[in-house]
């Protein structure tokens, strides 16, 4: 039996986590990153140049605000002047502390459009019978799969670590990730289908975010409804 190839577009990686206001909002980000493209007729792996974009990303606020380039990004305790993020012995001020966190938000630009999904939901939201958390999670890998297949790719999933309740809402998407119609009738009657993320590998992964950049990153910005 023949191989099967990869899809005209590629692959993409997507690095994934959340971040919350308690009582208030939920927000899931999905970073999507270029992973093998075709250029010259040979599948080459483009995902090296993206990270050399965001390694100059942290050098930059290095430059700009002193933030320290090994440091693990916790957006919460970053933009409230917790963590000892600065260089040196003194902390950022809650003030240079929430400027700091506005110019990480405001300096990426390292990555092609559009490269950032996110979902956001109040603490009342439901959705095909889940609640809060779990709608978010389904509603997020309904835009990842419209995403590759728009772009005719294959995507890779990592999570950050201690989210094994993640990897088992992503199998069961695999297998069945119910979508609602933009007219709310899919013509036969129902207003959801059934359309899983088959155009994803068969399994998440997990990543720990001290070593992981890009998980960082989406920590960042689904830091930013809930500030």
């Amino acid at each position: 039996m023949a191989m099967p190839s990869l899809p005209a577009g590629g692959m993409d990686v997507f690095y994934i986590d959340e971040s919350t206001a308690p009582g208030s909002v939920f927000a899931f980000t999905a970073i999507c990153v270029p992973f093998l493209r075709l250029q010259d007729f040979e599948w080459r792996m483009v995902w090296e140049e993206h990270l050399k974009g965001i390694r100059e990303w942290r050098r930059r606020a290095s430059k700009r605000d002193g933030l320290r380039v090994a440091k693990e990004l916790h957006a919460s305790k970053l933009a409230s002047g917790r963590g000892r993020f600065r260089h040196g012995t003194t902390q950022y001020t809650r003030v240079e502390a929430a400027q700091v966190y506005r110019a990480l938000l405001a300096d990426i630009d390292f990555l092609p459009q559009p490269s950032v999904l996110s979902v956001v939901s109040g603490p009342g939201s439901i959705l095909y019978g889940h609640s809060q958390l779990e709608a978010s999670l389904i509603a997020l890998f309904q835009r990842m799969r419209t995403s590759c297949e728009r772009s005719e790719r294959l995507g890779l999933v990592f999570f950050d670590e201690g989210h094994g309740e993640y990897r088992q809402m992503y199998r069961k998407a695999r297998v069945y990730l119910p979508t609602g119609s933009r007219v709310h009738n899919w013509g036969s009657g129902t207003a959801t289908k059934n359309l899983p993320l088959d155009n994803f590998v068969k399994d998440a992964n997990f990543k720990d975010s001290r070593h992981c950049l890009f998980t960082q990153l989406a920590d960042i910005i689904a830091y930013a409804p809930c500030y």
